[in-house]
């Protein structure tokens, strides 16, 4: 009799043991990394204006402009437990994890940006993640022409591009495109050309571009001058790859779009053939076919 009730004792005891298991939320492992949830390549989603998501709004004295953002940040680890972010235009900032979030480390970190000719300061940079969705928000310091101009991003969401998937990524992108009516107001359409005197002019974009699938992640541009244009892609953004292409005497030193199916936002910088260069900041196209 002894022996049984030792045995139903140790049975129960064992019982309990695993029921407080279950129960017991699991802790982290030790080794679990605060990074983690942003570490890896992020696009950002198609702008909307309607909702100013990832419109970022530039005040030029008085005068507000807007203007999409699109492209990509990688997110990698850094020295000193930093995290670096890397944007398809050049520029690396430093991150540190805080709580949930990323954070700038400090708020005086400048990039020279070659795209735009411009040097700015980041001096608000807050990154939240849920799983493979981004949500940010940005303020920075434009310097343009001795002046200092306020730029904000109040909207600012972003995919993780390992989330897409190829099939999506060809009908996001396949077809013909036109390029909107030139909007003066909201400087769509409309690129800053530059040739022996740094006096920029604003001149018109028109004509249609024909997406077509390439090898492996890659996607063909033609232009109405019958030149090809290779683009990596990856989820809803193309980037030019390699970075710098030439054809027919046209030299693209950044490409970067984005699309949805119907809706397609641009950014481009190069060389025209008579030497003069161009960057268009706010590109708009519509499919047509």
């Amino acid at each position: 009799m002894t022996h049984f009730t030792r045995r139903t004792r140790t049975r129960s005891l064992s019982l309990l043991a695993l029921l407080t298991a279950a129960l017991t939320p699991c802790a982290a492992p030790a080794s679990a990394d605060p990074a983690a949830p942003f570490l890896g390549v992020w696009n950002y989603d198609q702008p909307d204006r309607s909702t100013m998501t990832n419109i970022a709004t530039l005040d030029l004295g008085g005068f507000p402009a807007t203007f999409p953002q699109i492209g990509t940040v990688v997110f990698s680890h850094g020295d000193n437990g930093e995290i670096l972010g890397h944007t398809d235009q050049g520029c690396t900032w430093r991150f540190r994890v805080e709580g949930t979030a990323l954070e700038l480390a400090t708020p005086d970190q400048h990039c020279f940006n070659h795209i735009i000719d411009s040097e700015y300061n980041i001096d608000r940079w807050r990154v939240d993640t849920d799983g493979d969705q981004e949500r940010e928000t940005m303020h920075a310091n434009s310097y343009q022409g001795g002046s200092t101009f306020s730029f904000e991003l109040a909207a600012g969401r972003r995919t993780r591009a390992a989330a897409g998937h190829r099939a999506d990524t060809v009908r996001a992108f396949t077809g013909s495109w036109r390029f909107d009516p030139v909007d003066p107001a909201r400087l769509i359409n409309l690129a800053q050309v530059s040739g022996a005197s740094p006096v920029t002019v604003p001149t018109p974009i028109g004509g249609t571009i024909d997406f077509r699938p390439g090898p492996g992640d890659t996607m063909i541009a033609r232009t109405t001058d019958g030149c090809d244009w290779t683009f990596e892609t990856h989820g809803n953004t193309a980037e030019l790859a390699p970075e710098t292409q030439s054809c027919g005497g046209n030299t693209r030193t950044f490409w970067s779009a984005a699309a949805d199916g119907q809706r397609q936002t641009t950014i481009m910088a190069g060389v025209a053939p008579d030497g003069s260069r161009f960057s268009l900041t706010t590109g708009e196209l519509t499919r047509v076919s």
